[in-house]
């Protein structure tokens, strides 16, 4: 009788804290590891937080897919972070103004928008401008694409609708596959209804 209550209870409680996803889109992918051949992507899981030289190759010529997977080894925490300021500090600093948003190449917009919605994961909307500037100005990477989809996934509590805004990038031939392979069933292998 009581182990049928304590089980019960468990159950009712796995109900309450599983809206949907086990935990969220941005940050149940860590598609980081794929990456892990890449010095600045495991300093940047090391440390978690953006330093100078980071930022410096966030700014630089490596490719989307790197820097994405670096904003993805820094990771997130449940009581937020402070990359994405780190990273507007380094943008000011290149282009000696305060006011950078309209200066940011597509890059940059992308990096800005994903350190944004990881720094408060379940607050993605102020990413989401960025994200969009970003993926307007290389609407063929998918790279871009498929993180500006996460964020938008996380908006919602309905795993089937999150599902759905990022399977239609599987199948979408207009996109070139910049993002390694095994990054990208990391992402299909978490958002797929009905996983184990």
């Amino acid at each position: 009788m009581f182990g049928r209550q304590i089980l019960s209870g468990l159950l009712l409680l796995g109900l309450l804290v599983a809206p949907g996803y086990g935990d969220s889109p941005l940050t149940s992918t860590d598609f980081w590891q794929v990456y892990s051949d890449v010095p600045q992507v495991v300093s940047a899981h090391e440390l978690g937080e953006l330093n100078q030289s980071l930022s410096e190759y966030l700014l630089s010529n490596a490719s989307i897919d790197r820097k994405a997977a670096l904003i993805n080894g820094l990771g997130w925490n449940a009581d937020g972070k402070q990359n994405a300021r780190l990273f507007r500090e380094a943008l000011v600093k290149k282009y000696a103004s305060p006011n950078v948003d309209s200066k940011l190449s597509a890059e940059e917009a992308f990096c800005l928008g994903y350190l944004t919605a990881l720094d408060d994961y379940r607050k993605p909307q102020p990413a989401l401008p960025y994200l969009r500037k970003a993926h307007l100005a290389r609407p063929r990477s998918y790279t871009i694409a498929i993180v500006e989809a996460l964020a938008r996934a996380q908006e919602t509590s309905n795993s089937d609708e999150g599902w759905q805004i990022v399977a239609r990038l599987s199948d979408d031939k207009q996109l070139n596959k910049d993002l390694r392979g095994g990054a990208r069933d990391a992402i299909f292998d978490y958002m797929r209804p009905g996983k184990p």
